[in-house]
């Protein structure tokens, strides 16, 4: 008797223990590498970063590695990318990713039903494809798939409600849902989860109805985890503030390093060009490789902050750059002479007859006016200017000073009387406009939207307004930013671009002009 109630009150505990289990969709291990694919949806976590920092904070002795893959207007079986920038499969082994979260479907269910039974068809094909990789070397990676948001009704006549996207959003979510079961792969359906978010939110979480805002991929991010890992409490933003503030430290050296501006000389048709012996290869992808080397340095440190420490990165273990000869100092520039004196420079010139040439700035007064890419005035009368000292792209062991700057002449004397640094650390600026109230800003692969709000000249709102913009040659990329009268942003373009956005009506894409 005593034999068959134990047996019994086993089998009800053994029985509690797999529903428990079961209830936990995903199950990670100390060390696994986490890589995120898939479109906005995905590129935008890492800004934002807290699924990263709840997964960080609630496993916290893991030591768990997470990379980016995410890139605007993918699709499971189109992915956009300039010359020679690698395969998915060639980033998925880079990053020997264990784990792999998919954010796939918006841009697919734009195409609408029609088109619903390929994107099944797709999404089998290459979830059989990923299980059959073994990116870490070990074994098959494990998937989740996660479905597209709801469109948000921001209920302005600017933008769409939704209601014809949240039709096809919900057919196609019901599509990922049906292909995931059959292949017994895990799904989170954040169509449902974002839509009972609107209903409770007091503002919107969104931007456009389909890009979330930092609070709304806050609230996203919880409702990821209450699916994923039920039993795990989510921390307070006052407990995690350190930790998420780390973990986008060490995002923002890897976005630097897979979004890599200029990817043209790093590694397109350019990169072989070489200048007294040294190619833009060998310069470049030595900087890709310290750029990988200081993400990992701060790897280490997420997970100090996570265990309740901290760990001073010192960055004393990367790879020495090449050094590459100025250019009055190489053989193709020596003839050239030295550099004139900004008031010499005048002299040179040959003046209309009635005009006369005044110097208003220089670097020589204002170090930080060096490489001016566009100028524009603004209704205070003040010269506003883009700098871009970083070209072609932001070194990683310099520090950053790509900016907004603002020049007044308070006095009317025709000279600048200070240099304001309106927005600084930015990286590879192209062109800026000004609009509602603040500036947009390319600095690619995104245009930014960024606003004083206190009337310190300081830009303290910053957005990132427009992913996907082509940085495979940041020379030929947006620029000559105008405001139409009919309200659209336009710019000017080179060749060598490969973009895709994505916004509430359609998937722009554009191939290389030339």
């Amino acid at each position: 008797m005593r034999n068959f109630l134990f047996v019994c009150l086993l089998s009800v505990l053994l029985s509690q223990s797999t529903e428990v289990v079961a209830q936990q969709k995903l199950q990670l291990k100390p060390n696994d590498s986490v890589v995120y694919i898939g479109n906005t949806m995905a590129d935008r976590m890492q800004h934002h970063a807290w699924l990263e920092t709840y997964i960080h904070a609630t496993h916290p002795k893991h030591q768990l590695t997470f990379r980016n893959l995410g890139f605007s207007g993918d699709e499971v079986k189109l992915r956009q990318r300039s010359n020679n920038f690698g395969s998915p499969d060639d980033w998925m082994n880079k990053a020997k990713a264990d784990v792999v979260f998919l954010f796939f479907g918006y841009n697919e269910a734009l195409k609408g039903n029609e088109e619903l039974a390929k994107f099944e068809k797709d999404l089998g094909e290459v979830i059989d494809s990923m299980q059959a990789q073994k990116y870490n070397d070990k074994w098959a990676p494990t998937l989740v798939v996660f479905s597209p948001i709801a469109h948000e009704n921001l209920r302005t006549p600017n933008l769409p409600s939704g209601s014809e996207n949240n039709h096809k959003l919900a057919a196609y979510t019901a599509g990922m849902k049906k292909v995931c079961e059959a292949k017994k792969v895990a799904f989170v359906d954040l169509f449902a989860a974002s839509q009972e978010l609107y209903d409770d939110a007091d503002k919107p979480l969104t931007m456009n109805g389909i890009h979330l805002l930092d609070h709304g991929n806050k609230a996203v991010a919880g409702a990821v985890m209450k699916d994923l890992f039920p039993s795990a409490k989510i921390p307070d933003d006052k407990s995690i503030a350190k930790l998420r503030e780390v973990v986008l430290d060490k995002n923002y050296y890897w976005f630097s390093r897979y979004r890599v501006v200029d990817g043209y000389n790093v590694f397109g048709g350019r990169s072989r060009l070489a200048w007294d012996g040294i190619s833009n290869a060998d310069v470049m992808k030595r900087e890709m490789e310290i750029f990988d080397i200081m993400t990992e340095n701060r790897d280490k440190r997420v997970w100090a902050v996570a265990t309740g420490g901290d760990l001073e990165i010192k960055d004393d273990n990367i790879p020495k750059q090449l050094v590459v000869p100025a250019n009055k100092q190489s053989k193709f520039q020596k003839s050239l002479g030295e550099y004139l004196d900004p008031v010499e420079a005048i002299d040179k010139m040959t003046i209309h007859e009635g005009m006369q040439v005044n110097l208003f700035a220089s670097e020589k007064e204002f170090p930080r006016l060096v490489n001016p890419v566009q100028t524009a005035v603004d209704t205070d009368s003040r010269l506003w200017v883009s700098v871009w000292p970083s070209y072609p792209h932001w070194n990683p062991v310099e520090k950053r000073e790509d900016a907004i700057l603002i020049f007044p002449d308070e006095n009317n004397d025709g000279k600048a009387d200070e240099c304001i640094v309106f927005a600084d650390e930015l990286n590879s600026i192209t062109g800026f406009e000004f609009w509602g109230g603040g500036v947009l800003v390319a600095a690619p692969p995104e245009i930014w939207f960024m606003k004083d709000t206190d009337g310190d000249d300081k830009a303290d709102v910053k957005i990132r307004m427009l992913q996907g913009i082509s940085s495979a040659d940041t020379h030929h990329s947006a620029n000559a930013m105008i405001i139409t009268p009919d309200g659209y942003l336009n710019w000017s373009r080179g060749i060598f671009n490969v973009a895709a956005f994505e916004t509430p009506t359609h998937t722009h894409r554009t191939g290389a002009s030339g």
